[in-house]
């Protein structure tokens, strides 16, 4: 069952709609961040690479070489 649910937080994270919108931060796997659902402002720190703060519907964000990307809520 955690499986399912791992696979259910990649692929939802932050999105509108998202059941876990609530949480503190998300680890997302892979070196892409797709913003263009997602209606909050995001802080994306990737194990490779520079952070950057993802504004509201801001579309893709790559992070070239990152096995994963932190996502963090900004309020």
């Amino acid at each position: 069952m955690k499986a399912v649910r791992d696979k259910d937080i990649q692929k939802l994270g932050y999105s509108d709609g998202s059941p876990y919108r609530r949480r503190k931060y998300i680890v997302i796997k892979g070196d892409t961040i797709d913003m263009s659902n997602t209606g909050m402002k995001l802080r994306l720190i990737p194990d490779v690479g520079e952070e950057k703060v993802a504004e509201p519907y801001s579309g893709i964000h790559k992070f070239p070489g990152a096995s994963q990307v932190k996502e963090v809520p900004i309020e």
